[in-house]
C-alpha cells in the first residue's frame, strides 16, 4: 500500500494491524513530530532508519506509554 503524507493515528493502526504498512511506515506517516523522534532515537543509539530500528522505536514509546499510565495510577 502506498501511503502519502500525515494520516490519522486510527487509519495507521489499522492498517498496520491489517499488515497493510510496516513499522517504519506508520512513523513516517504519523506525523512529523514522531518522524524527528525516530530520527533521533537511531542517532542516539547509533541505528540505522530501517524496519528493525522502527520496531525498537515503537516498542520504546509503548513502554513509556505504558510506565507513564501506571504512573498515573498510583
Amino acid at each position: 500500500m502506498r501511503l502519502e503524507g500525515i494520516q490519522d493515528e486510527q487509519t495507521l493502526n489499522e492498517l498496520l494491524y491489517e499488515g497493510k504498512i510496516s513499522q517504519l511506515e506508520y512513523i513516517r506517516h504519523h506525523s512529523q513530530e514522531m518522524t524527528d523522534e525516530f530520527k533521533e532515537f537511531c542517532k542516539q543509539n547509533g541505528l540505522e532508519e530501517n524496519e528493525e530500528s522502527a520496531d525498537r522505536f515503537r516498542d520504546n514509546l509503548l513502554r513509556k506509554e505504558e510506565e507513564a499510565h501506571t504512573d498515573g495510577l498510583d
